[in-house]
């Protein structure tokens, strides 16, 4: 759990009397905030320091499908809208676009609601970019080649996240400590990287009756971060993942008037000494769970099946990797983990083929809901040239049943999953409509597997006692029976590196959202 050395000494403090009943909320509205945020400034200015306001963005997928938010979508999750944070800008701040600089002395605070109930919920703060130095290197995962010269602007893109994410197995909220009563409920972060700051800020929330049970912490380590407002400085990110909503209703009314305020908070006068924080330790992935090799046999047999059933006879196969984003190594070497998150296991498949009009492409892989490795899970297409997704499916709605077709009596066919990709569904159940509008014939592709959070722990499950998914790709020989067959997989040779970013092609590179 998240607490500061001096949490039990200021929860002596508190009356039992201003910790709110269950059911009751302190921040669900904006004109609760307000009154709290107004009363906490008011308290704040007169110890000497300042407290200003900024938002969230939420992005979902029918945003990501406007054209002026491609860059902010690269990578998404189609399947877990998020909200970027909107930080304030203090005075001769360099500002940078969903990031800030910051002072050593400062903090960021965010007050708010959980979301109402879903699967997932995550808030992670991210080492954004750095001052460029001769020797960081292109592409991601320490891979890439050195950069001989400065980017455009002079920054090299950690996007690393700079601890594991408050979640609902970690976050303090008044609850009965399960995973799902932590949804709906009232909470605050305090992200900080001067422990003097952190002490200031609990003690003004509690002098407004906001309950130290709700406090958590997120470190911001001088360690790690080189801090100031120059254009020099580094550049911190944040993001709040949500995830598969009960319902679609609340889904909507949350987002759409999201109850989150984020405050930062400034002395009025620089202070010189500082507390500083130690460098947070990251938490072990799934340590003592049993791998899956009990689902390898069952995994063969669905392989086999589906390459029977495929039409024709070029059949082709294309077997995923781990995309291994350890943020400490991206941090340390100075390279980019595209906004990983520790909260999930990520499998990347790159086909080497196109889409033609009589293509079938099939996912096949391990449900790992079913499987007891993951609280969801999902598979999606995305366009490379730039990375967004075209489809998807989930363990909520898709995977179950979807191996039936072809393993119909196996004990184990409810944690697999064989869904089809097709230019045309029609006649096809468990199957992802690609119309060419969405994706040309000549559009290189990628595939991901996203499993989040092991049931069992407070983290996603260690990829490496993971099954990664696989693709199997056949053509219909009635419709252009020779085209495909021939020429076209030597033109995609030719073409490749015009259709892809060197990072792709080693499979180094896109964010991961």
């Amino acid at each position: 759990m998240r607490r500061s050395p001096q949490y039990v000494l200021l929860a002596m403090v508190i009356l039992v009397s201003s910790v709110p009943e269950v059911g009751c909320h302190m921040f669900e509205t904006i004109a609760q905030r307000i009154s709290v945020i107004e009363e906490f400034t008011a308290r704040m200015d007169q110890a000497g320091y300042d407290v200003r306001i900024g938002g969230m963005d939420v992005f979902s997928k029918e945003t990501c499908e406007l054209p002026e938010n491609a860059f902010w979508c690269k990578g998404n999750n189609p399947n877990s809208p998020y909200a970027v944070y909107n930080f304030p800008i203090i005075p001769n701040q360099e500002p940078f676009i969903y990031g800030t600089r910051m002072r050593e002395d400062e903090a960021m605070v965010l007050i708010g609601m959980t979301p109402p109930l879903a699967e997932y919920f995550g808030f992670t703060m991210y080492l954004n970019s750095v001052d460029y130095q001769f020797g960081d290197v292109s592409g991601g995962y320490s891979g890439g080649h050195l950069l001989l010269k400065p980017p455009q602007d002079n920054r090299t893109h950690i996007q690393a996240s700079l601890e594991d994410p408050i979640n609902p197995s970690n976050i303090n909220v008044t609850s009965d400590g399960t995973y799902y009563d932590a949804f709906d409920k009232d909470f605050v972060i305090i992200a900080t990287g001067d422990n003097f700051m952190n002490d200031i800020i609990q003690t003004g929330l509690i002098d407004v009756d906001i309950p130290p049970n709700i406090f958590n912490f997120q470190t911001l380590s001088s360690e790690v971060i080189n801090f100031g407002i120059e254009a020099e400085a580094d550049v911190i990110g944040a993001l709040f993942r949500t995830a598969f909503f009960n319902d679609p209703d609340e889904m909507n009314n949350y987002l759409n008037d999201i109850p989150l305020s984020l405050l930062r908070i400034t002395p009025k006068v620089a202070r010189q000494s500082i507390m500083p924080l130690p460098r947070p330790p990251r938490i072990p992935r799934s340590e003592n769970v049993v791998d899956q090799s009990y689902l390898q046999s069952a995994y063969y047999q669905l392989a086999r099946a589906v390459k029977k059933d495929l039409f024709g006879t070029n059949i082709l196969e294309s077997n995923s990797v781990v995309i291994d984003a350890d943020p400490d190594v991206c941090i340390d070497s100075r390279t980019k983990c595209f906004f990983e998150n520790t909260d999930a296991a990520y499998f990347g498949n790159l086909p080497g083929f196109f889409f033609p009009s009589n293509g079938h492409f099939v996912a096949i892989g391990i449900n790992h809901v079913e499987a007891g490795y993951a609280r969801y899970s999902s598979v999606t297409l995305y366009d490379a040239a730039t990375f967004i997704a075209i489809g998807s499916f989930t363990n909520l709605k898709d995977m179950k049943g979807s191996a039936d077709r072809y393993l119909p009596n196996h004990p184990l066919k409810d944690q697999l999953y064989a869904i089809s990709f097709r230019r045309n569904c029609t006649n096809y159940n468990y199957c992802i409509n690609v119309p060419e509008n969405l994706l040309s014939l000549l559009s290189a592709m990628i595939f991901m597997e996203r499993a989040y959070v092991d049931p069992n722990g407070s983290k996603g499950t260690d990829p490496a006692i993971m099954l990664p998914f696989r693709i199997l790709y056949g053509e219909d020989p009635s419709l252009i029976p020779s085209l495909w067959k021939s020429g076209l997989k030597s033109v995609y040779g030719r073409l490749r590196d015009a259709l892809f970013p060197e990072e792709v092609i080693n499979f180094l590179g896109w964010p991961m959202a």
